[in-house]
């Protein structure tokens, strides 16, 4: 097995349960993404919110740079946050590459205008859902309102993806997954992947201060 380049992308997914106030946890989780965007090889982070679990949040770290990465969690402010925030929230994490992104707009921040879709392919059926999950981004385009997505493979089960599907804003989403297009394309998907869709509510995105 061949160890990935230190100098190629990489995306941390951290998915939290928080056992306590989330406001607290958005405020203090806020000081702690500030620290990643100054940070040598950050590109852009990405917070969700559940809708049906508001006390779970989906945090995407996409950086530049394995290598920042790997540097930047042994470093003693990064160890701080963690040693502040971790008896208080139960952490999920990925690490993942994207596969398949298309940029087209940002979303309004505070609108529950972002789908995630966390997948495991059945059988030797990566090509399929791959080429299926950009047809739907690409038929979300064609509705309108649609703001983009990033279909990531992980690199510890690369059977496994999370796909990010946003929209302008809440009534943009709620039009595109009424449609029946849509939910035709929904079905393909199940056919070559376990699937679970969650909507969430868009917290922030934000880039690397240069």
């Amino acid at each position: 097995m061949h160890s990935r380049s230190q100098d190629t992308p990489l995306t941390v997914i951290n998915r939290f349960e928080v056992k306590s106030d989330t406001a607290w946890f958005e405020r203090e989780f806020r000081e702690h993404s500030q620290y990643l965007r100054r940070r040598e090889g950050f590109d852009f982070l990405v917070t969700v919110q559940l809708v049906e679990r508001p006390n779970v949040y989906i945090h995407l770290g996409h950086w530049r740079t394995m290598r920042g990465f790997l540097e930047t969690v042994h470093d003693d402010t990064f160890q701080a946050h963690v040693k502040k925030l971790g008896p208080l929230v139960d952490t999920e994490v990925d690490q993942a590459v994207s596969v398949g992104r298309v940029l087209k707009e940002n979303a309004v921040v505070g609108a529950r205008n972002v789908i995630v879709t966390r997948a495991r392919t059945l059988g030797a059926t990566a090509s399929s859902f791959q080429r299926l999950f950009a047809e739907t981004s690409e038929h979300f385009g064609r509705l309108g309102g649609f703001g983009g997505s990033d279909l990531l493979r992980s690199t510890l089960r690369p059977d496994t993806y999370t796909g990010i599907q946003w929209w302008r804003d809440t009534a943009d989403c709620e039009r595109a997954l009424a449609d029946p297009g849509h939910r035709a394309q929904a079905e393909q998907l199940r056919r070559v992947a376990d699937i679970e869709v969650e909507r969430t509510r868009h917290v922030a995105y934000e880039r690397v201060v240069v």
